[in-house]
């Protein structure tokens, strides 16, 4: 496996990670921190592909709001 390839293992781990109480905060950190946009660079996505997966994982994020279900922590939007 090469650094492309450990960079895509990360990135869908921490897509996993997101539904893991354990590891939850940590992905979202991941999401929220340079990390996904430096494995995202080294897995070769571009601008839109690299939104269009942060979008999905934001949307992955459990919330909760007058007993129904809605995100607890919802990823910062940030655009480079």
């Amino acid at each position: 496996m090469g650094i492309k390839g450990l960079a895509e293992a990360i990135i869908l781990q921490s897509m996993e990670d997101l539904w893991d109480e354990e590891h939850k905060d940590d992905s979202v950190r991941f999401f929220d921190g340079e990390g996904f946009s430096l494995c995202a660079d080294i897995a070769g996505m571009n601008f839109f592909e690299q939104l269009r997966l942060y979008n999905m994982a934001n949307r992955m994020v459990p919330r909760a709001v007058n007993g129904r279900k809605k995100p607890k922590r919802q990823l910062t939007q940030t655009v480079a």
